[in-house]
């Protein structure tokens, strides 16, 4: 059976769908995550299977296209093999490493603060600790 839905789409989905199981487990809400653990691995399936020539797809318009964004989703992919375990330390360090580079990507502050379920002052709060701390 073919399947008429554009790979770009499809693997702009998985990333969001990865970036949601993100901040369930950023939040400490494991069981979220694991809910969504078996959509996310059919989501990687439906891309993996998906044959439709790159060339006659459009590059991704938003955020979603973006290769600082793309990149950031890659990283998301090659720890995804790693357990899910992860201490509250560890998992603050992760959702500030991706707060930050969803506003290298131009993201609104209200954007990825509605991402994590945050208020406004704590990305920016968060984001000016980041710089002052590569200073």
């Amino acid at each position: 059976m073919s399947n008429n839905i554009p790979r770009v789409s499809l693997e702009d989905s998985l990333y969001v769908l990865q970036l949601a199981r993100e901040a369930a487990l950023a939040k400490n809400r494991q069981a979220q995550a694991n809910r969504m653990n078996p959509v996310v691995e059919e989501m990687r399936g439906l891309v993996a299977n998906s044959y439709q020539a790159p060339s006659t797809t459009s590059p991704s318009a938003g955020v979603m296209g973006q290769s600082d964004f793309k990149a950031l989703l890659d990283v998301d992919k090659s720890r995804t093999s790693q357990p899910a375990t992860v201490t509250s330390t560890s998992s603050v360090m992760e959702r500030n490493h991706l707060i930050s580079a969803m506003a290298e990507a131009d993201m609104s502050d209200v954007d990825i603060a509605r991402q994590f379920s945050m208020g406004r002052e704590e990305v920016q709060l968060i984001l000016s600790a980041q710089q002052k701390a590569r200073r």
